[in-house]
């Protein structure tokens, strides 16, 4: 399951959503740690530190998993479209390899 973090505004957060990076103060001091389970109590005290905003960590469902993986083998199907044409000079196969590689391991 792959964590990915999304920045709302604090009228759409609501208690037990999870910090994804560390909340920072105006002078760069940690006012709570990454992974933080936020509460109502500390939801209240946000606007008085100027904090409009936090980037939530949002787990995916497998359903949305799924997508992912089928919006990935799309762009790698492309590929093979784009590069149908064999034999492959050197700069050709390499670009292919470079571009399946990023393709596979992007994060859409």
């Amino acid at each position: 399951m792959n964590n990915q973090h999304q920045y709302l505004p604090l009228e759409k957060i609501s208690p037990g959503m999870v910090l994804a990076d560390n909340l920072l103060d105006k002078l760069g001091h940690v006012l709570l740690p990454a992974g933080t389970s936020l509460t109502e109590s500390m939801l209240s005290f946000m606007p008085h530190h100027g904090i409009h905003q936090l980037s939530i960590l949002i787990t995916e469902t497998a359903e949305s998993a799924q997508e992912m993986s089928d919006a990935r083998q799309k762009k790698l199907d492309r590929l093979k479209t784009l590069f149908r044409q064999e034999p492959y000079d050197q700069p050709t196969s390499t670009l292919m390899a470079y571009l399946q590689k990023y393709r596979s391991d992007d994060a859409l």
